[in-house]
């Protein structure tokens, strides 16, 4: 009934699925992505349950020497990645298209051309280019970790 334009093409499902599998392919033989989905993040909390706790035992020094003990153990212990990825993998096909058209208007915001997703080679080569953007690979993150939510 509506005579307007959607403001985004509806992705073809074929389209999406090559996508999807790249974007996995992606996602497991990148060492920066797996390290900014799973050791910041758990270096991160080990440095601050540290933090936390050498503070409340010896005030503002015990803080700075738990951080650090927690951001060592952290680091030793940040390898385990798999869990984000298998779960990202399992996703139903409505969530993976979801998470394609995500992934898709964050690669759009960065520059990425129509032209750029028209095959499994230029999207991956797409994915490489802009993902090299700290930013971009955080958002590419954040689609991929919120699509693994719903």
């Amino acid at each position: 009934m509506d005579d307007y334009p959607a403001a985004e093409a509806i992705p073809d499902p074929a389209a999406t699925e090559f996508q999807y599998r790249e974007l996995m392919q992606f996602l497991t033989d990148s060492r920066d992505m797996r390290k900014a989905a799973t050791g910041s993040v758990k270096q991160g909390l080990c440095a601050a349950g540290g933090a936390i706790a050498g503070g409340f035992v010896l005030g503002p020094a015990g803080g700075l020497v738990g951080g650090i003990g927690g951001s060592i153990y952290g680091f030793l212990t940040a390898d385990n990645y798999d869990g984000a990825l298998q779960q990202i993998m399992a996703l139903e096909q409505e969530q993976q298209a979801k998470l394609m058209t995500d992934v898709g208007g964050v690669l759009r915001a960065a520059g990425a051309t129509a032209q750029q997703f028209d095959s499994p080679e230029a999207f991956r080569a797409t994915l490489m280019e802009f993902a090299a953007q700290p930013a971009v690979r955080d958002q590419i993150w954040r689609s991929c970790i919120e699509a693994s939510r719903t």
